[in-house]
């Protein structure tokens, strides 16, 4: 029997689903104590894979099987309703030694990181689905049946802590949407799939016009969606370091555009099992007054020049064409605007929205 403590891997677990920080930290546990390569922790059903925890030493394999499209080919998925009855499947439950030593999957992609075996500890909680891929490399040989009893094990006890980090990270998005709020600034949920999962208030008035959230989607007449927010939103969930600096447009028959604002929820997205990914600010430009210049000085203290910038660009204008109507350079509008957001606090252009909405609305 393997002397393994994995009562360890369960504190580690613990310990992640109250703070997020500390995820990384579980999977060196999980692996150190399993005498493993490397570990990630893996949705079942899919979505954003960008922001999942891994170990470091999974780096260059992980960034292989997203940029690769081996997600999109993971013949390892074959095991899941094995995985589902069991609590733990591994590579020989799914094919045979001659398979393995000639199929792509295998070749291709694990081979030229060293790695061959794998053990796929299931976490189950609601109706989601989990994988605690704990990775071996070539010579540490596959898991042994006792190994995977003991795994199976620890798939009864991780579902605790799963369901309480999805529990957090519903209230830190909750808390998200309660600021919006109240300042009356529309705002929604996207789930790591996509898909938006929640309003506030002031978004399910706005979208109860001609735009509306249907099956998770913005559509407008006849049910058609947003190809250049949907484009947005991929960019923003797949791609860590992206963030939007500029306005989605949402077409409207008889008025301007309603402008969305996606961006990431950085506090929920670093809880692996939070639901929550990105956000939406929506803003109706035909239905808000702009600030005016006296009134940025005086409540942010920011120069003239810098309040003349804030204000075009709350209204939804790219920098480089609020740059050009005020008749400033790039390199000008791109100072200003980094002093607008240390002043203001904010990081982004919705950010900087959202504010700029509070203010209007008297909470401020």
């Amino acid at each position: 029997m393997p002397q393994w403590d994995l009562s360890a891997v369960e504190r580690g677990f613990g310990e992640a689903a109250v703070n997020p920080a500390a995820w990384k930290k579980a999977l060196e546990t999980t692996v150190s104590t399993t005498h493993s390569h490397g570990a990630v922790l893996l949705p079942v059903k899919g979505g954003v894979l960008r922001t999942l925890p891994f170990t470091d030493s999974m780096s260059g394999a992980f960034d292989s099987f997203v940029r690769d499209g081996w997600h999109l080919r993971d013949e390892r998925n074959r095991g899941v309703p094995l995985m589902q009855r069991s609590g733990v499947v591994d590579d020989l439950d799914i094919f045979s030694p001659e398979t393995i030593a000639s199929h792509p999957y295998y070749q291709e992609f694990l081979a030229p990181h060293g790695l061959r075996w794998f053990a796929g500890v299931g976490i189950f909680f609601d109706d989601d689905i989990w994988c605690l891929s704990i990775q071996r490399t070539i010579d540490q040989g596959p898991f042994s049946a006792a190994e995977k009893n003991e795994l199976a094990k620890l798939s009864r006890s991780l579902g605790t802590g799963a369901a309480t980090a999805r529990i957090l990270g519903e209230a830190t998005t909750a808390g998200a949407l309660e600021a919006f709020a109240a300042s009356s600034t529309a705002a929604v949920l996207v789930d790591r799939y996509g898909k938006i999962f929640e309003a506030n208030a002031s978004a399910e008035q706005l979208l109860s016009g001609e735009i509306r959230l249907k099956n998770g989607k913005l559509v407008h007449d006849p049910e058609v969606s947003f190809p250049g927010l949907d484009r947005a939103l991929a960019r923003i969930l797949n791609q860590p370091e992206a963030g939007l600096h500029f306005p989605v447009p949402l077409p409207r028959k008889e008025r301007g555009p309603l402008l969305a604002y996606p961006s990431r929820l950085q506090r929920a997205v670093s809880n692996a099992f939070a639901d929550c990914q990105a956000i939406i600010i929506l803003v109706d430009p035909d239905a808000r007054k702009n600030p005016t210049e006296t009134t940025l000085r005086s409540v942010y203290k920011l120069s003239g020049a810098e309040a003349r910038l804030a204000i075009l660009l709350s209204t939804g204008e790219s920098l480089d064409t609020v740059a050009e109507r005020l008749n400033i350079s790039k390199e000008t509008s791109r100072t200003q605007l980094k002093s607008i957001f240390a002043k203001l606090g904010v990081h982004r252009q919705a950010e900087l929205v959202a504010v700029l909405s509070t203010l209007l609305n008297g909470i401020i």
